[in-house]
């Protein structure tokens, strides 16, 4: 079931297939995922058909590739934790639809959890933006489309009537796709865009392209929601990731009216509604995930929500400022009484509470790790062409950088680097994209701090 590429977590190990090399992809597809002959699903197979012959080429970076498999490893942990906390709301799990699935981390547990389940997913090709996809199993079938660009449940590539179980964990991936040269807006959105049209250099931005940016992640999210109902089978689970509002003084109240509005909606058509949040990962984000369970599939239908679900989405894409928001969600109005707020405040605060120790931990983490050895790196040699900045940007994505020091050669030319993150495991992280991933070039080396005997910080 884990030909070609993937984590097996009976072995603790990554499946390569034997044409990778150098650390690329040796026989990539147009949507950066590599296969093997011996296991071909049909999304490989149509892949290889539309690839001419020559045509095989990496399609992203190998910090790319570290960077997807760091975040395949933790949102299969992630799930893992969610069906020992909410198991009740995976019984019996036969089929599901993963929403914004790649790189592959929670279709992969599932598909370990349940061997009879198939799945079904959505992600946006890396070519336009997306993260690879690092996962190719006989029982998933991977629609390779910008989930914006999809128009309704219909267009789907779903085999099944409806599904037991929706993940709706997408991004805002409009930073991971190029900018065209010369172009303006702002970041993350664009004026006059339309919905859709997340694409590469030369077309338009890669990203959810509503005109306010800051609404992005509410059109994302809402259109989640809208595919998903239309999917999912009467008394399904709906699984989902949610912003945590701002708290005191710097709450807003147009963020507040309609996380009232949307999660009224959630409680109105399903039977319950639960936070979770990770104890292991992201735990100082402001996000958490939603655990809808016991859709009231007739009661969504009746009250012809998908055609308002839409309209919504409409509306926020073209809307120009946040505080308008609410009145994009006015159709869910009805849905909001005292006792849905009441159920969203208590929802909201035990996961910010959750929160608040993840934040205060890695406080803790980050201040011992300033003055830790093994939380830094010893880079030689350094050229000079390799600036700190330069430095900088290719390491940060591994972790939060206290310090960069670079000390140049008495004799010859270069110099050595040390480089101190603020948590061990982020050094170990970028230690590993150094020496496998050859993230710096083929000549250079990196040792952990305390490792290098003699090296010193000044």
């Amino acid at each position: 079931a884990y030909e070609a590429y993937g984590w097996h977590p009976s072995s603790d190990a990554w499946l390569v297939d034997a044409s990778w090399s150098s650390n690329w992809w040796g026989c990539a597809s147009e949507h950066g995922m590599m296969f093997s002959e011996a296991s071909p699903t049909s999304s490989v197979e149509q892949a290889q058909q539309r690839q001419t012959a020559g045509s095989w080429q990496p399609l992203f970076s190998c910090a790319d590739e570290h960077t997807a498999r760091t975040h395949y490893t933790k949102t299969y942990g992630v799930l893992s934790e969610m069906l020992a906390e909410h198991r009740s709301a995976f019984e019996g799990l036969q089929s599901f639809l993963d929403l914004g699935c790649a790189p592959g981390g929670f279709s992969s547990r599932l598909l370990d959890e349940f061997p009879e389940a198939r799945g079904f997913g959505v992600s946006l090709p890396v070519n336009t933006g997306g993260f690879p996809m690092l996962l190719i199993h006989d029982r998933l079938h991977v629609q390779y489309s910008d989930l914006m660009a999809v128009s309704s449940a219909v267009d789907l590539e779903c085999s099944a009537e409806a599904v037991d179980l929706v993940l709706g964990d997408a991004q805002n991936l409009a930073r991971r796709g190029a900018k065209p040269e010369g172009s303006g807006g702002r970041k993350g959105g664009r004026r006059g865009a339309a919905v859709g049209g997340a694409t590469v250099s030369g077309q338009p931005d890669a990203g959810v392209q509503a005109v306010c940016a800051a609404l992005g992640i509410w059109a994302l999210t809402v259109q989640e929601l809208m595919l998903g109902f239309g999917k999912l089978r009467e008394r399904g689970t709906l699984v989902f990731r949610f912003g945590l509002p701002s708290r005191g003084a710097r709450e807003e109240a147009w963020y507040r009216e309609a996380m009232d509005r949307l999660f009224g909606l959630l409680f109105t058509h399903f039977v319950d509604v639960l936070p979770f949040k990770s104890q292991t990962s992201h735990q100082a984000d402001a996000t958490f995930y939603v655990v809808a369970t016991g859709f009231r599939r007739e009661a969504f239908a009746e009250a012809e929500l998908d055609t308002k679900l839409r309209e919504a989405i409409a509306s926020i894409m073209v809307c120009e400022k946040p505080k308008d928001l609410p009145e994009c969600m006015q159709a869910f109005a009805d849905f909001v009484t005292d006792d849905s707020r009441s159920r969203t405040e208590h929802m909201v605060d035990s996961a910010a509470k959750l929160r608040d120790i993840g934040v205060a931990s890695r406080q803790r983490v980050e201040t011992a790790g300033r003055s830790n050895a093994e939380a830094a790196l010893f880079i030689s040699p350094v050229p000079f062409n390799l600036t700190m900045p330069r430095l900088r940007e290719r390491l940060e994505k591994y972790g939060k950088i206290s310090y960069i020091r670079r000390r140049a050669h008495p004799i010859g030319v270069g110099a050595d680097a040390i480089v101190q993150f603020v948590q061990a495991s982020h050094a170990k992280a970028a230690l590993a994209a150094i020496v496998s991933d050859n993230l710096l070039g083929g000549n250079i080396s990196a040792q952990r701090l305390c490792d290098v005997r003699g090296a010193g910080a000044d």
